[in-house]
C-alpha cells in the first residue's frame, strides 16, 4: 500500500503547525492551491479531520505513545512524531479508517521523508496501539485534578491549573470537553445580497445547487451548514452570498449598531469577518475605515470584502496605536489582539503554540489600545471592545480599570438593548458580554463591552 496524497498533506501540515508554529489553515491553503485538481471535497474533509483531530488530542495521544514506546519520543524527528500521533488518532478516533491503512501509510510517510531506518519502529508502535491491548493508569481525578483534566481532555497543564482557580471542576470538565469538539460550520448570510425575509429560499438554493444542508439559527442571518462548502471556484461562497463566521463573533457587529451617517473605524480589521458585518449593518450609509498592520490579515480582509461586494470603505495599512484620525469618530470597534483562549476548538494549535509567558503583557497592549481609541472618539461616541477570550484580565479587569481611571468621563453601556432576546443571557451584571466555552449554543468563547465617551478625553 502506497502513501495517499491526502495523508501526506495531513502529516506535513501537522509538522508545519507543531514544529514551525504555523497556522493550519494557512498551511492547508497552500497545499490546496498546489494540488487543487487532485483533491476532492472528500479528500479535504479527510485531511481536515486528521489535522485538527490530531492537534486537539495531541497531548493524550503522545502520552499513550510514550507509554507504549521504550524511547523518549521527544527526541524523535518531527516527521516521526507526526506519523505516530496522526496514525494513532486515526486508529482511536476515525472508525471508518481501517487500522491497517493508518499503520501502513504512516510507515510509508516516514519512508518517503528519507527516514527508512525508523520504519520498523513506527510500524511496531502503531501495531501495538491498534491491538489496544495495554492499559495505562491515568492520574487520580480527586487527588490530581489538574493532571487528570490535562490528560483526559488533552490541554496543557498550565492552562488547566489557571482555569481551576476560576471555574469549578465540573464546569471546567464541560468546557475542556467542548473545546475538543469540531465546531459547527457557522456562516453569516450577506444581507446586502439576500434579504433576511428570503433566508429560507436561500437555504433551498444552497441545497439545490451545492448539496449543502443548512439549519437556521437564532440570529437572523446565521446558518449552520451540515457539510463543508466549496470555497474555491464557482460557488455561492465565491460569489459573496455568505461568509464563515461564528455566532458569538456575529454578536459583536450587533453591539456596534452602526447608524446612518456615522464615522466608524475597525481598529484591527483582519481577516474581515466583523468588518464585513458592520458594513452590511450600515447598509452602505456609514463611513467606514478599516485599519490593519498585519500584511497577511490585511490581504485576507480585502479579499473577503471584495468577494462580498463591499467596496465603499477606506483602508489604512498601519498600526492602530500610531493612527491619527482626520476627525473624531462616532464609533471604534476594537477587536483587540488577545490570547485566543476562547476559540481553541476552532484553533486547537493555540493550546500548543502558547505558554504562560506569552500571556504576560498582552493585557497592557490591549489597555493601551483602549486608551488610544478613547482619545479618537467624539463626546457621545462609543468604543466597542471585543476579544475572542473569556479571560477576566482581558475583559472584566479592563472595565474596572477604566471606571477607576476615567470616572464620569465614560459611561458603560449595557449590550442588552442591542442583542436579540435569546442572547441577553450572556450579558453579566457588570454589563459586559461573556460567552464561555461549552455553552449550550456551541458558540466560541468571547468577551466584549461598550464604553460611551461622556466628556472630552
Amino acid at each position: 500500500m502506497g502513501l495517499s496524497l491526502a495523508r501526506e498533506i495531513a502529516f506535513d501540515t501537522f509538522v508545519a503547525v507543531m514544529d514551525k508554529k504555523r497556522k493550519p489553515e494557512d498551511v492547508l491553503s497552500e497545499f490546496y492551491k498546489q494540488h487543487d485538481k487532485k483533491l476532492k471535497r472528500l479528500d479535504r474533509n479527510f485531511i481536515k479531520e486528521i489535522v485538527y483531530g490530531s492537534l486537539r488530542w495531541n497531548y493524550k495521544l503522545f502520552w499513550i505513545l510514550q507509554n507504549t514506546s521504550n524511547r523518549d519520543l521527544h527526541k524523535s524527528s518531527p516527521e516521526i512524531r507526526a506519523a505516530l500521533i496522526a496514525g494513532t488518532y486515526q486508529i482511536y478516533y476515525m472508525d471508518k479508517v481501517p487500522d491497517r491503512a493508518a499503520v501502513n501509510e504512516s510507515v510509508e510517510y516516514i519512508r518517503k521523508k528519507g527516514q527508512a531506518s525508523a520504519c520498523s519502529f513506527v510500524n511496531g508502535i502503531l501495531r501495538k496501539i491498534s491491538r489496544r491491548a495495554e492499559y495505562f493508569a491515568k492520574p487520580d481525578k480527586k487527588t490530581q485534578p489538574a493532571d487528570y483534566l490535562s490528560l483526559q481532555f488533552s490541554h496543557p497543564k498550565w492552562l488547566v491549573q489557571r482555569w481551576l482557580k476560576i471555574f469549578k471542576f465540573e464546569r471546567l470538565e464541560t468546557m475542556l470537553s467542548a473545546s475538543n469538539q469540531p465546531p459547527p460550520m457557522s456562516v453569516r448570510v450577506n444581507s446586502l445580497k439576500v434579504e433576511f425575509e428570503n433566508i429560507r429560499a436561500f437555504q433551498d438554493r444552497l441545497l439545490r445547487e451545492e448539496k449543502l444542508h443548512s439549519e437556521k439559527r437564532y440570529l437572523r442571518g446565521s446558518l449552520h451548514l451540515k457539510q463543508t462548502p466549496k470555497f474555491a471556484g464557482p460557488s455561492l461562497f465565491a460569489e459573496g452570498y455568505y461568509t464563515v463566521q461564528d455566532e458569538s463573533s456575529q454578536l459583536i457587529g450587533l453591539l456596534v449598531n452602526p447608524q446612518e451617517g456615522e464615522l466608524i473605524a475597525d481598529a484591527c480589521a483582519g481577516p474581515g469577518g466583523k468588518l464585513s458585518h458592520v458594513y452590511e449593518l450600515g447598509k452602505e450609509a456609514i463611513e467606514l475605515i478599516a485599519i490593519e498592520k498585519d500584511a497577511e490579515q490585511m490581504r485576507k480582509a480585502k479579499e473577503n470584502m471584495e468577494r462580498m461586494g463591499h467596496e465603499k470603505l477606506e483602508w489604512v495599512d498601519g498600526d492602530f496605536l500610531e493612527w491619527k484620525s482626520r476627525k473624531k469618530m462616532n464609533k471604534i470597534l476594537l477587536d483587540a489582539p488577545c490570547t485566543g483562549l476562547g476559540v481553541l476548538r476552532r484553533h486547537p494549535e493555540g493550546k500548543w503554540h502558547k505558554n504562560p509567558n506569552d500571556l504576560d503583557g498582552i493585557e497592557d497592549t490591549q489597555y493601551k489600545m483602549i486608551q488610544h481609541a478613547l482619545k479618537l472618539i467624539k463626546v457621545g461616541g462609543e468604543l466597542i471592545y471585543s476579544v475572542c477570550s473569556f479571560e477576566k484580565a482581558e475583559t472584566e479587569q479592563h472595565l474596572l480599570r477604566l471606571k477607576k481611571e476615567y470616572g464620569d468621563k465614560i459611561e458603560v453601556i449595557s449590550p442588552v438593548s442591542r442583542l436579540p432576546d435569546y442572547f441577553k443571557k450572556y450579558v453579566t451584571r457588570q454589563n459586559f458580554l461573556a460567552v464561555y466555552s461549552g455553552n449550550q449554543d456551541e458558540m466560541d468563547g468571547f468577551g466584549a463591552f461598550i464604553i460611551k465617551v461622556a466628556k472630552k478625553i
